[in-house]
């Protein structure tokens, strides 16, 4: 591995001005949706991943993600040509969060989990106030700011620690990541030496660096909600023949609020349902699949959802009883459900629950047990009742109240 020019992490310190340090020192840090280190995270495009620190057992998958990345990616990371073997020990270096961290970002379901990033940073001692920081981001998923997140979280662990500043020498060339320590919100300082530029920033939180955190955890979380209450095209798994069940209700509520989009049903045992051609399984649909509708038996909820995996579809929402509303096996049940749907990163709503509706006169979906879309309006209703979000809608419509949107949770 080549070595890029040595700067001391003191003259790299001087480069970020004290005026900068006092701007940033009265901000209390950003808090993510979920835990700062570990967890579901939330990708620019919407879809989801998981988020942990690398562990000792995870060298395959290093070596793996190592052998996927690109020649030219892996040499702006190692500052040269480097064989899989030496990359992954590098990778693979442990420590204690007060001298190193590193953090994964993985998809996929077990035993086919896969690593799509990693970042980390590392200081000389634990006395020291700067820590050098880096990232690799898979080929196929970059611009989905992976990097950016990566350095949130990373600048949030180590200001734990007594770390104030990051540096990260780059080779001029890869402009991607110069650009990806801009983008952050903190005061960045950058030193050219040759072919190399010796980047360093205070990662103190100030107002530009917090109000940019804030807007792109927004921005994520509203593209991940778009396939629900903006699908390109919805499939009701599991529509029923018979008229008295719910999954053809559902399917039968769809079509008569006329949603301005196409609708699928899928059942194993019919080639029609309620005059529209049906397909046995959601994978057997030749177009794009924003949201599921699923209405099955409990014991086949998993099989479906992997199915919906395999298709790209991005939203699920299962009315499906029997899960943690039926004791110990069914909670057993729902972690399942719910790692399944991560491993995919998919959105899920429920199960249990009544559905979803949205009013937009251009959407019109009503994926709900509720048989009539209220008139469009500005209030917003999520319930974790179903039942008693139901009687709110009847409310709403007997008062004349306008919604734009209800969600059973």
């Amino acid at each position: 591995m080549k070595e890029p020019p040595e700067t001391s992490p003191d003259a790299r310190n001087n480069k970020v001005s004290a005026e900068q340090t006092r701007d940033t020192q009265y901000f209390q840090s950003p808090l993510p949706q979920g835990a700062l280190e570990v967890g579901q995270v939330i990708l620019r495009d919407g879809t989801t991943a998981e988020l942990r620190p690398i562990r000792a057992d995870d060298r395959e998958l290093i070596e793996a993600f190592v052998q996927s990345i690109s020649a030219e990616a892996r040499a702006h990371r190692f500052f040269g040509n480097v064989s899989v073997a030496l990359a992954t020990d590098h990778l693979m270096t442990l420590g204690q969060p007060d001298l190193r961290m590193s953090l994964l970002v993985l998809t996929g379901e077990a035993p086919h989990k896969r690593v799509i990033a990693h970042g980390e940073y590392t200081r000389d001692n634990p006395e020291a106030d700067a820590a050098e920081v880096a990232f690799l981001v898979a080929d196929t998923y970059q611009g989905k700011g992976l990097g950016t997140l990566l350095l949130e979280r990373l600048a949030l662990i180590a200001v734990r620690h007594g770390i104030q500043h990051f540096y990260g020498p780059t080779e001029a060339s890869n402009r991607k990541m110069r650009d990806l320590f801009k983008t952050i919100g903190f005061p960045v300082c950058e030193d050219r030496d040759g072919g190399y530029v010796d980047v360093s920033f205070s990662i103190l939180p100030n107002r530009e660096s917090i109000e940019k955190f804030e807007m792109r955890e927004r921005i994520a979380t509203i593209a991940s909600l778009r396939p629900f209450f903006n699908p390109k095209g919805v499939a009701v798994i599991g529509a029923s023949r018979r008229v008295e069940s719910l999954s053809y209700r559902l399917l039968e509520t769809l079509i008569l609020n006329r949603f301005q989009g196409p609708v699928y049903p899928v059942n194993l045992h019919a080639n029609v349902v309620g005059s529209i051609p049906a397909f046995a399984r959601v994978t057997d649909i030749p177009a794009d699949i924003d949201l599921a509708v699923i209405a099955v038996p409990a014991d086949a909820v998993l099989n479906v959802v992997e199915d919906c995996g395999q298709k790209g579809v991005r939203a699920l929402i299962i009315i499906s009883s029997g899960f943690a509303d039926a004791g110990p096996q069914g909670q057993a049940l729902q972690q399942e459900l719910i790692q399944k749907a991560r491993g995919y990163g998919m959105r899920l709503i429920g199960p249990n629950g009544f559905g979803m509706l949205n009013s937009d006169p251009n959407v019109r979906l009503n994926a709900s047990l509720s048989n009539q879309l209220p008139e469009a309006g500005h209030v917003a209703i999520s319930s974790q009742s179903g039942a008693l979000g139901l009687a709110v809608l009847e409310v709403a419509q007997q008062l004349g109240l306008g919604l734009s949107s209800f969600v059973s949770l």
